[in-house]
């Protein structure tokens, strides 16, 4: 049972670097930087906080916001009681903003 949760893991954090890869492709490609990316199972706003408050390398926290709605579980997370305890900047992205405004901005 083993060997196949190690395999869908494996598969999932392929598909994850996938997606990220594409999304930031042009980024990494103008700016050099290669985004690490890391897979931690658990609550995730408790996941995340631990992460960056054990990674002094990490400059920003940057989350998006749904486009409608609510934002999204960790945006309210984030932006609510413990906004002010995290150990970088948090930046939200609305998600809303379009491709051309994005690019824009960055």
């Amino acid at each position: 049972m083993g060997g196949v949760q190690a395999a869908m893991e494996e598969e999932q954090t392929l598909r994850i670097e996938g997606i990220v890869s594409g999304a930031v492709g042009e980024i990494m490609d103008e700016s050099g930087l290669k985004p690490s990316i890391v897979i931690r199972s658990g609550e995730p706003a408790k996941v995340v906080r631990e992460y960056v408050g054990e990674r002094t390398e990490v400059a920003a926290l940057v989350l998006g916001a749904a486009p409608a709605g609510s934002p999204g579980p960790l945006v309210a997370h984030f932006t609510g009681n413990d906004a002010g305890k995290v150990p970088c900047p948090i930046m939200i992205i609305p998600g809303s903003l379009s491709e051309e405004r994005l690019e824009q901005l960055s």
